[in-house]
């Protein structure tokens, strides 16, 4: 009789890279040497070389893959937004109003810093005060998804405007301003959607579902 083959399950694939936002790193040692690209997370960093203009696919030029003559000049080495400002804005929507305290950031060269906490100040010379925000600060921490991250990013400046009319804490759930600039929704698009109260993760997968082709 012959002997019964096994079925061996397939093994899980790795998880997805998430781009993690830890409330400790408001308080911790600033780095030894720059970051690299300014600060950006690797993943949004290759997201956005493989998306840039005048090079898709994020390959350098070789001798071998090379541009055509009449093709545009690649673009920036450096993205088209500051990422520090941009961490600003996700740490006061998405990790500071669950911490229970009064706290502000701020951006310092390529990292974001916390800079009070309950009206008193968090210099990064006073390790006692740092030693105290670390207790409030341990374990909060959000994970998020790259392409919504790049995409937010890309669209921070212009959603200034709409970002100072909703602040951190009121009825702005800035995921889901992530969300649909992932979708490919512009910040008009997303003032638009809040305003008539259609900016809701139903809508917003729908519409990335159907990629573009019906509006809100």
């Amino acid at each position: 009789m012959p002997a019964r083959r096994r079925h061996r399950r397939p093994r899980p694939g790795p998880a997805p890279e998430r781009v993690r936002l830890d409330a400790l790193d408001l308080v911790a040692d600033p780095p030894a040497r720059p970051l690299p690209h300014g600060g950006l997370p690797d993943v949004v960093h290759r997201l956005w070389r493989a998306r840039r203009p005048g090079r898709p696919d994020g390959r350098p030029l070789t001798l071998t893959h090379s541009r055509p003559a009449g093709a545009p000049s690649p673009g920036p080495e450096q993205p088209p937004f500051a990422w520090p400002d941009v961490v600003v804005t996700l740490h006061r929507h998405l990790l500071l109003p669950g911490l229970g305290h009064r706290a502000e950031v701020a951006a310092i060269g390529a990292t974001v810093r916390l800079t009070s906490l309950d009206g008193a100040p968090v210099a990064l010379g006073d390790p006692l005060a740092r030693l105290r925000a670390a207790t409030v600060l341990r374990g909060h921490h959000v994970d998020l998804d790259p392409a919504e991250v790049l995409a937010f990013a890309l669209l921070h400046a212009d959603l200034q405007e709409f970002l100072a009319a909703h602040p951190p804490g009121g009825d702005l759930d800035l995921r889901l301003v992530l969300a649909a600039a992932g979708v490919g929704l512009g910040a008009a698009d997303v003032a638009a959607a809040h305003a008539a109260g259609t900016l809701t993760p139903d809508r917003i997968a729908l519409l990335g579902a159907l990629q573009g082709t019906v509006g809100w």
